[in-house]
Parts: C-alpha cells; sequence; structure tokens
C-alpha cells in the first residue's frame, strides 16, 4: 500500500509540472460526431459545445463539408431564444456550396444600461448529414471555422474578439461501403507544383469527360503563402469572385468562384489559376466543389455535379527568379523559376530587331554565350538572374514595279507606302512579296488625281519587298445587275450582268392586292424604264433599258393594301443571317390572330399593349423592311399564345447557368433556326426587353442565378 500511495503523489508531482494546453478563462468550443464512419444513406451528426459560458455579441462559424459524399439535412440551435438566436444557411444554399453556417448579431446596446448576449456552458448548435447513395469517400473531411466572436467593449463604441479555444475543427468521417462509377465529367488539379519565392505558380485545372461549354467551380488557397494573379472578373462568358476568411487554426484562407458559359469547349484544360509565391515552405490548392454541362443539356436541364479525381494540390516554394523582357522567351523550359547549377537559356520573340543584351546573376553582370540559332545561354545559374536589353528595327530594301514610285528601303514597325500612276485604257493587279514569299496584307486608296496609294502595315516588313504592278491592256466591262426592294420575288427573266453598250430588260408579275413602283440607277444616275405589257396579261410587264454604260440598280417596292401599324428592329446576328424581330401593334378582327406568313405571332405584352411579335431569318445581303414584313403579315383564324419575359430562358422552372448559356448560344449565332430553339425560346432570351438579344442578357441571367 505504501509503494502505491508513493507512486500515485510522484505522477501527481509530474502531471503539475505539465503546462495546460488552453488557457483557463478562454471558453473552449469542441466539435464531435455520433459516428467515426457510415454507409451509405445513412446519418451522422455533428455537434457544437461549450465548455464554459461567455458573452458574445457577434457571432458566425461554418463548417465546411465534402458535398460529393454528404447533403445537409438539417441544422438546429441548441441555446434558442429570443436573445440566442443563430441563423442557418438554407439547406440547398449549403448543399450547393459544401458550406453550412450560422450567424447571431445583437441589436440596440445602450451604454447607459449595457447588456451582453450570453452563451451558456452546454451544447451551442447541431448538423445532421446524410451520406449520398453510390459513394464510397474514405477521406470525406469536415472542418469548422470560427470567422466571428465579438463583444461590445465598456462604453459600447467598438467591438473586440472574444478569446477562445478549438478542438476537434477538422473531422474525416469516411463513407464505405457503396460503390461509384465516375460517369459524366471530372474535374482535377495536379498533386504537386515548386516554384521560387516571388515567382508564378500556375495551377491548369483540368475537365476530362466530352465536350462541354459551362462550368462553375469553388477553390480554396491559403494566401500566407500565395497571392491571386487572377483578376476577379464579371463579363460575357466568364465570372472569377473571390471571398477570404480562417480556417480552425486561423491561417487566412481565400475562396475563388468561377462561371463559366460560352463556346464549346474539348476535354482538356479549361483554366489556368496563377499565383505569386508570397513566402517559402509547403501549401495547398483545393477544389471544393464542381459542376460542368453541355449546351444540348441548357435548353432543359440545371448543371450536374462533376467528380472530383484529384482536387488538392500541394505546392512547394524554393529555387531563383528569372527576370526576362517581354522580347525574349526561354528555350527548353517554361516559367520564372530555374533550379541552383541549371543553365538559362532564352531567344527573342521577334527576330526583326538587333538587340543589345545584359545579363546579371545574382547582382553580377555576366556575359551569355550568342548561339547561332540567336539564342543566349546563362550557364550554371547560382543566384536569381534579371535580362535587360535594348532594340532597333531591322531596313529591308524594296523593288518598285511599272507606273509605281515609293522609297527604296522599309523599315519593320514602320509602315511603308507606294504609289501607282496607271497609264490609260491599261488594268493593273498589284502583287507584293516579303521575303520570298506572296504577301496578301496590302490595303490601297484612290485618289482624286486618278493614282493609288498602296500601304504595307510595318508589323508586316519581315524581310526584302518585290513589287509587281502585272500592267495589261484593259478588256470591255461586264456591269452588275442589282434587284432591291420588296416585291424582286415576283421578277423573271433577270440576268445578273449586262455587257457594255448592250441593252437589258426584265419581266415583272404583278399580283392582285398590291401596289408596285419599278424604277433604275445605271452608273448611280436615274436612268428611264421602257414599259411593255403583254398583250395576254395586262399583270405581266417588260421592263427595257437601253444602251447600258454602268452597272444597273433595279429597285421593285411590293406594298400590301391592308392596315396596320408594323415595326422591324434587328434582333441578333446568325451564322452568314439576320434575325429580325416583326412586331405588329393592334387588335386583329374577332376570333382571329395576326400571322406572319401562315405562323400565327406570339402576344408580347412585354413591347407594349396589344404587341404581337414573329422572328424571321434572312441571309445578311438580304434587305428586310417594314414592307417586307407588311407584305407577308395576313390574319388567321387562331388564338395568339402570350410569352412572359423571364431569366428562366429554358424554362425549367430554375435560373442557373444553363439559361446563360442558352442565351450566349442564341446571340452567339449557334442555332440558324428554329428546329432545336423554338420562336419562343429566342423571344424569352431578350430578359432586358430592348428588342434584340445580347450580351447584356447573358450578363443579366448570371447576375440572377439562384
Amino acid at each position: 500500500m505504501k509503494k502505491i500511495v508513493s507512486v500515485l503523489l510522484t505522477l501527481a508531482m509530474v502531471l503539475s509540472l505539465v503546462p495546460s494546453v488552453f488557457a483557463a478563462d478562454e471558453p473552449t468550443i469542441t466539435m464531435r460526431a455520433d459516428k467515426t464512419e457510415v454507409a451509405p444513406s445513412e446519418t451522422v451528426t455533428l455537434t457544437l459545445s461549450i465548455d464554459q459560458a461567455f458573452d458574445a455579441d457577434a457571432v458566425g462559424f461554418e463548417i465546411s463539408f465534402d458535398n460529393a459524399a454528404y447533403t445537409l439535412t438539417s441544422a438546429k440551435n441548441c441555446q434558442a431564444s429570443g436573445a440566442t438566436r443563430l441563423i442557418f444557411t438554407n439547406t440547398d444554399v449549403a448543399n450547393n456550396s459544401g458550406r453550412v453556417a450560422a450567424t447571431y448579431l445583437q441589436t440596440g446596446f445602450d451604454k447607459n444600461d449595457p447588456y451582453h448576449t450570453s452563451w451558456a456552458a452546454k451544447d451551442w448548435a447541431s448538423f445532421t448529414f446524410t451520406a449520398k447513395e453510390g459513394v464510397d469517400a474514405s477521406t470525406a473531411k469536415f472542418a469548422l471555422t470560427i470567422s466571428k466572436l465579438l463583444t461590445y467593449s465598456g462604453d459600447g463604441a467598438s467591438q473586440i474578439q472574444v478569446a477562445h479555444n478549438v478542438v476537434g475543427g477538422e473531422l474525416t468521417i469516411p463513407v464505405t461501403g457503396g460503390s461509384v462509377t465516375p460517369e459524366g465529367y471530372s474535374v482535377s488539379i495536379p498533386e504537386t507544383k515548386s516554384v521560387t519565392t516571388g515567382e508564378t505558380v500556375e495551377i491548369p485545372i483540368t475537365i476530362s469527360g466530352k465536350d462541354y461549354n459551362a462550368y462553375s467551380m469553388r477553390i480554396r488557397y491559403y494566401t500566407d503563402v500565395l497571392e491571386l494573379q487572377n483578376e476577379a472578373v464579371n463579363n460575357e462568358g466568364f465570372r472569377l469572385s473571390e471571398s477570404k476568411g480562417t480556417d480552425t487554426n486561423k491561417r487566412p484562407f481565400s475562396s475563388i468562384t468561377l462561371i463559366r458559359y460560352g463556346e464549346v469547349a474539348e476535354p482538356g484544360v479549361a483554366l489556368t489559376l496563377k499565383f505569386t509565391a508570397k513566402a517559402q515552405g509547403t501549401t495547398d490548392v483545393t477544389i471544393l466543389n464542381a459542376r460542368v454541362d453541355e449546351r444540348a443539356n441548357s435548353i432543359s436541364f440545371n448543371a450536374p455535379d462533376a467528380t472530383i479525381t484529384n482536387g488538392t494540390t500541394a505546392v512547394t516554394v524554393s529555387g531563383y527568379t528569372v527576370s526576362l523582357p517581354d522580347d525574349f522567351t526561354r528555350t527548353g523550359a517554361e516559367g520564372t523559376v530555374i533550379m541552383e547549377g541549371k543553365d538559362l537559356t532564352f531567344v527573342p520573340k521577334d527576330p526583326n530587331y538587333d538587340y543589345t543584351v545584359t545579363v546579371t546573376v545574382g547582382g553580377v553582370e555576366v556575359t551569355p554565350t550568342i548561339g547561332e540559332d540567336g539564342t543566349y545561354t546563362v550557364a550554371s545559374v547560382n543566384g536569381n538572374v534579371t535580362v535587360t536589353s535594348t532594340k532597333i528595327p531591322k531596313t529591308f530594301s524594296v523593288t518598285l514595279g511599272d507606273d509605281t514610285n515609293g522609297d527604296a528601303t522599309a523599315t519593320y514597325k514602320t509602315d511603308y507606302t507606294f504609289n501607282l500612276t496607271p497609264e490609260k485604257d491599261h488594268d493593273y493587279s498589284v502583287k507584293v512579296t516579303i521575303g520570298g514569299k506572296e504577301y496578301t496584307g496590302l490595303t490601297s486608296k484612290k485618289n482624286d488625281d486618278g493614282t493609288t496609294t498602296y500601304t504595307i502595315p510595318g508589323a508586316d516588313i519581315t524581310g526584302d519587298i518585290v513589287i509587281n504592278s502585272n500592267k495589261k491592256v484593259r478588256d470591255p466591262y461586264t456591269f452588275q445587275v442589282t434587284f432591291e426592294g420588296t416585291g424582286i420575288g415576283d421578277v423573271s427573266n433577270n440576268a445578273t450582268t449586262v455587257t457594255e453598250n448592250d441593252s437589258y430588260s426584265f419581266t415583272l408579275t404583278k399580283k392582285e392586292g398590291f401596289t408596285y413602283t419599278v424604277s433604275a440607277t445605271m452608273g448611280g444616275t436615274a436612268v428611264e424604264l421602257t414599259e411593255t405589257a403583254d398583250a395576254e396579261n395586262a399583270n405581266v410587264v417588260t421592263y427595257s433599258i437601253g444602251k447600258v454604260t454602268g452597272n444597273l440598280v433595279i429597285t421593285i417596292e411590293k406594298k400590301s393594301t391592308l392596315t396596320m401599324e408594323v415595326a422591324v428592329s434587328q434582333y441578333v446576328e446568325i451564322d452568314n443571317k439576320t434575325v429580325f424581330l416583326v412586331t405588329v401593334t393592334g387588335t386583329p378582327e374577332e376570333g382571329k390572330a395576326f400571322a406572319y406568313d401562315n405562323n400565327v405571332m406570339y402576344k408580347t405584352t412585354a413591347y407594349g399593349e396589344n404587341v404581337y411579335s414573329w422572328l424571321v431569318i434572312v441571309d445578311k445581303n438580304e434587305t428586310f423592311t417594314v414592307a417586307t414584313a407588311e407584305a407577308n403579315i395576313t390574319q388567321a383564324s387562331a388564338t395568339a399564345e402570350e410569352v412572359k419575359q423571364s431569366y428562366d430562358v429554358n424554362e425549367t422552372g430554375v435560373v442557373d447557368i444553363n439559361d446563360a448559356q442558352l442565351t450566349y448560344d442564341i446571340y452567339s449565332g449557334k442555332y440558324a433556326d428554329f428546329e432545336k430553339v423554338s420562336v419562343r425560346k429566342f423571344l424569352r432570351a431578350d430578359v432586358t426587353k430592348d428588342k434584340a438579344v445580347n450580351s447584356a442578357d447573358a450578363v443579366a441571367v448570371v447576375a440572377n442565378y439562384k
């Protein structure tokens, strides 16, 4: 018994010498789970508890979780009362972001009668999660972050931090027993990256699977080691936003949200994040969640979650920096980092300059080796490398052609001009070679004195220039015949060319219910037309022009006898075509609706009272006017369907990135007709109600993304 007592006393003395892990007067917040692992469809409850009472008038905390493995089912305030009511993140929002938060802020502090919000020494809040079906996630984690724990100062003038401790701030609760066969899209980043302090580390984000159009991602990095170089933007087709916080170890981090929509993209690197290494050591960049989809699904579906195959890049900061002028690029290696003892080789991006190069290594000037191929090499680098340079543009010879004049030399980056003075009754076809290769970037301007000035942009002068005018005697002219107006569809026997000094004629078959106006110009001047009516049908008329001495433009206007208020506006451009919006303002006859080319028009009150709309696709070189529209508008026995403008363009009931994608695809010309995307959805894409679909509509949809 004496020996036992002695051992216990000795043990007590030793324990008394061990310092406390936490300060005794600081509350400790503990996160615990009721299970150490779960199977698919089972639940796990995380509870936050407080070991001693404390005052805090402003509270904020969140739990991040693996939303590929778990779904938040419910959140509970364990200290619910009027003065301590926590506000939780909506469940749908939490599951979408993989973060559930709780906040509380006291209001109404009175310095003459101060009070504080007291939190009891018991459970604080609890969160229940359900493991997803078909998931096998051995590394599924939960992480607690206390973002705010403040109380009012004695006079109520400011808030001060409440000192506290955290236990169990990160828990790994595996989901076992499931089986996952990845389908659709997957997202990954490299496992490791190395960089030198002060230099840039690039983290490419790779999307695997099939072609895609849209994605949304959330990525976390630590700001004590890395600084983001990518700027926050909110442009057509892309958005990058950033928010900052601290983890359970009070380490600062930032979360990047990326949203992309637009042109089709192939599997591979979707985006490269760029960071500046601020300090030596190791850190990580982590993908928290990701969604990817293709444009075909944007018409009717929401974007699905992507599988994250490798979600963390471990970054190691080390090595020497390489600073090159913008005029040079490295060969045999990329980036701005070089390891000790390695050779640095660089080359001018533009060989059309003569360069003077200065190199320092560790602040000491060295002489690089210049190769026959124009490369510069610094051997066995043992310090930070800085390269500076000056440059002079090169000069090249010029060989002139027949009837041309200009300088005998041309200098890179300086525009070169020469003149052609044509001889009467001769044609010229000016051709140019630069450095022995055919050049097609030549521009020309005709002068009032009959000469022509040609210009070669300075950026294209990269070798000796040879000019050939290709002079020859002129052949007789062939003039073009162009028909314009709403009635050209009723014209026949209308050739598109006529030889100089020949006559020209065409036939017009006039239709009942329309009036026609016919006129013509020759070489830009009005010319008289001779009319000859058919002996058997007075509505068939032949028009003739005598000796032709210039290009003909024949205008035939056809006007309907119906009375209506019609407007036409350019709605959107598609591939080599234009979509026009046709609107009719008025009240159709009882039991009837306005129709365009036998298609019942939609009632569109967004454009005004009693306004009916239809969309017409025409070739870009085709004229479409009010008169053209009037000639195709009738009334049909039908009831007009109403189209109401909404950010839910694809009519799924939810506004998401696929609505922006569909809007983008419409104004980008991805749909050349109304077979896949109806006239109705085309009309719904005008969410700004300005009678056109453009980037402003897609940006407006993204701004209202839920």
